[in-house]
């Protein structure tokens, strides 16, 4: 076992410690700003309520010239293999990132009137996840935009809220449009 992957195992158990303590000393809610840094460790459980559209990701890029590139989707579709059943470290990676592609859209539905979704955290997160994706982000081997972009002198980021209809396609509601952010 590497240095790595020992430190790696440690702070997992040292989290589920700190996790069961907690729940023992607490009971089963949750509450308090500390948690919210945890978030990635919580899967989104939302989609077992009703089925619906999902958040998805879409980020574009402007060339030098300033001819805007279109919209590529950003979404974890990884191979399987049968190793990954023990170490599968890139989709983790990739369905993290979707999993805080989500967490900006219920902080977008529970924003107050008024408020700047520009200022959580998971905005923020986002458009970093977003940057990393033009500038070439990969999952493993796996490129996170189908086509690479060139260098941009400006990029954007969406939140699309998507639907499949089925045998109709696919029904899109736009939920958030970034700035122009400059690269």
């Amino acid at each position: 076992m590497s240095g790595h992957t020992a430190i790696t195992a440690l702070l997992v158990l040292l989290y589920f410690v700190l996790l069961t303590w907690s729940l023992r000393r607490r009971g089963p809610e949750l509450k308090g700003p500390w948690w919210f840094f945890l978030r990635a460790f919580f899967p989104n459980w939302k989609f077992f309520h009703a089925v619906g559209h999902a958040p998805r990701l879409y980020v574009r890029g402007r060339d030098a010239q300033g001819h805007w590139a279109e919209f590529q989707q950003v979404y974890p579709r990884l191979p399987r293999r049968l190793s990954h059943v023990l170490h599968n470290p890139a989709v983790n990676l990739a369905l993290t990132q979707q999993n805080l592609v989500d967490h900006l859209a219920g902080d977008i539905n529970a924003l107050p009137e008024g408020g700047d979704i520009r200022e959580k955290v998971s905005y923020q997160l986002v458009a970093r996840l977003a940057h990393e994706a033009l500038a070439g982000g990969s999952w493993g081997d796996t490129p996170m935009l189908a086509q690479p972009m060139p260098l941009c002198s400006a990029w954007q980021f969406e939140l699309r809220m998507e639907h499949p209809d089925l045998g109709q396609g696919m029904r899109t509601a736009l939920m958030l449009r970034s700035p122009e952010m400059s690269a």
